[in-house]
C-alpha cells in the first residue's frame, strides 16, 4: 500500500512549494473586486479581451489591512491621486501564497506601481476626451443659452451635506426668490456615477429648468476620480439646459468639469454666480428702465414744446380767422344795407317790362287768334254743302230713310229726292 498523507499535511507541502519556487512578480490587471473586512483585504485581480466583459483569466489577491492603509495613503498623496476601486488597471507585486485552510491558490500584495496607474487613468482621460471631441459634445453644453435671470434650479448633491447647506444659504441671502428642486445623489464612492446618472434623469423631466447644479463638499482628491465617468460627461453634454458642477478642488479638473456649461471651484461659488447673474440682469432691467423713463421724459419735452407751438399757431390762426369772418360779415351787412335799394330797383324793371309785354303781347295774341279764326272759318266754308252743290253735286233722300248713301238703299219703285244747288228734283226709281 502506498504511503497516504494528511489533507492538511498535502496542502502544507503544496504552500511551501508555491511559497519557495515562486519568486515574487509584477502582475497587472483590472480590479474587480476590492472587499474591506476586517484585519483583511480582499481584492480580485482580472485580465480582459477588449470588447469581451467576461475575464479570460482571475487571481484571487489579499493584504492585511495596515498594508493596505499605507499603501492607500501612498496612491492618495500622488500627484494624480487614486482609490482601489473595481475597475482600476492596476500593476501590484505579489507573492504566491495557498489558504490550507480551503485549499485555494491566492497571492500576497506587498507593493503598487502607481506610475501604471496613472498612466492608465490618463490614457483614459485622454481617451474619453478624444471621443467626445470627435462626437462634438465637450462644447455642447456650453453653447446653450442661459437665461438672464435663471431662478429655476436644479441641485444634485449629498443629502444632508455641506455643500447643500453652503448652496442654498448662499441662495437664500442673496434676497432673490431661487427656486430650488434638490435630486439627491452619492458624490463619492462607487455609486457616484449611478446615483448623479439617475439624479440627472428626473431633473430632464422637470419642466421650465433654468440650470442644473452638481455640487459636492472638498473631499479627497481620489474622489475626483469618480467624476471623470465617460456616462456622465455625456449625460451632461447632451442635458437640455445648462449644467454647472462645483465639485470642490481648485487645481485639479475632471471631465465632467470640461463637459459642463461651467466649472465652479465650491458650491459656495457655484451659488455666488447664479447670484452674480441675478444681480447683473436686475441692474440691466434698472438701466433699461432708467433709459425708458428718460426717453419718456424727453419725448413727454418735446411734445409739451410742440403743444405750445400749435397753441400759438393756433391763437394766431383763430384770431386770423376771426379778423377775415368780421370783414366778411361787414361787407355782407354792407349788402344787405344796398339790398333794398337794389331789389325796389330791380322790381320795377321787371314790371315796366311785364306792362310793355303785356301791351305788345296782348296785340299779337289778337292778330294771332284772328289769324287763327280765319283759318277755321275758311275751312268750315270750304266744306259747306251749299259751295259743294254749287260746283255741280247733288244729294239724294228718301222718305222715311234720309240720305241714301247706297244703291242697296234703294229698291224700284222708290220715290228719290235729288237736291241741287238751284232746287230740288222728284224721281222714281226702276
Amino acid at each position: 500500500m502506498e504511503k497516504s498523507f494528511a489533507v492538511s499535511k498535502y496542502l502544507s507541502a503544496v504552500k511551501k512549494l508555491v511559497t519557495t519556487q515562486i519568486p515574487p512578480v509584477w502582475v497587472n490587471g483590472v480590479l474587480t473586486q476590492v472587499t474591506e473586512r476586517g484585519r483583511m483585504v480582499y481584492l480580485s485581480l482580472a485580465e480582459f479581451v477588449e470588447g469581451d466583459v467576461k475575464p479570460i483569466a482571475k487571481v484571487d489577491l489579499y493584504m492585511y489591512a495596515g498594508e493596505f492603509a499605507q499603501m492607500r495613503a501612498r496612491t492618495s498623496a500622488l500627484p494624480i491621486p487614486f482609490k482601489f476601486s473595481e475597475g482600476l488597471k492596476v500593476s501590484l507585486l505579489v507573492e504566491a501564497d495557498f489558504y490550507i485552510g480551503s485549499g485555494k491558490f491566492q497571492c500576497h500584495v506587498t507593493n503598487i506601481d502607481p506610475n501604471f496607474t496613472v498612466g492608465e487613468l490618463t490614457l483614459t482621460r485622454q481617451a474619453i476626451l478624444q471621443r467626445l471631441q470627435k462626437e462634438n459634445l465637450l462644447d455642447k453644453n456650453k453653447s446653450l443659452p442661459l437665461a438672464a435671470l435663471p431662478y429655476k434650479i436644479g441641485l444634485i448633491t449629498g443629502e444632508k451635506t455641506a455643500a447643500f447647506k453652503d448652496f442654498t444659504t448662499t441662495l437664500a441671502s442673496s434676497g432673490y426668490a431661487f427656486d430650488i428642486i434638490p435630486v439627491y445623489a452619492k458624490m463619492q464612492g462607487n455609486e457616484t456615477e449611478t446615483t448623479v446618472l439617475e439624479a440627472l434623469g428626473k431633473l430632464r423631466q422637470m419642466p421650465e429648468l433654468d440650470a442644473v447644479c452638481i455640487v459636492r463638499g472638498g473631499g479627497s482628491k481620489t474622489d475626483l476620480n469618480y467624476f471623470d465617468s465617460e456616462a456622465l460627461c455625456r449625460a451632461i453634454a447632451i442635458f437640455p439646459v445648462p449644467v454647472f458642477t462645483g465639485i470642490g478642488h481648485q487645481i485639479d479638473e475632471s471631465l465632467v468639469d470640461k463637459v459642463a456649461y461651467r466649472s465652479c471651484i465650491t458650491p459656495t461659488d457655484c451659488a455666488k454666480f447664479l447670484v452674480a447673474r441675478a444681480e447683473d440682469a436686475s441692474r440691466r432691467l434698472r438701466e433699461k428702465i432708467l433709459q425708458i423713463a428718460s426717453a419718456a421724459q424727453q419725448k413727454l419735452s418735446r411734445s409739451t414744446n410742440r403743444l405750445s407751438k400749435m397753441e400759438t399757431s393756433i391763437s394766431v390762426l383763430f384770431e386770423r380767422r376771426i379778423a377775415g369772418e368780421r370783414q366778411k360779415l361787414d361787407a355782407v351787412a354792407k349788402n344787405i344795407a344796398r339790398a333794398p335799394e337794389r331789389i325796389f330797383f330791380r322790381e320795377r324793371e321787371k314790371i315796366q317790362r311785364n306792362l310793355e309785354g303785356l301791351q305788345i303781347g296782348a296785340q299779337k295774341i289778337i292778330a294771332l287768334q284772328k289769324a287763327k279764326f280765319e283759318i277755321v272759318e275758311t275751312k268750315v266754308n270750304s266744306h259747306d254743302p251749299k259751295r259743294i252743290l254749287a260746283r255741280g253735286f247733288a244729294y239724294a233722300t228718301a222718305a222715311g230713310k234720309g240720305l241714301v248713301k247706297s244703291k242697296s238703299e234703294v229698291q224700284s219703285g222708290d220715290e228719290i229726292l235729288m237736291h241741287f244747288a238751284d232746287g230740288n228734283v222728284s224721281v222714281v226709281a226702276k
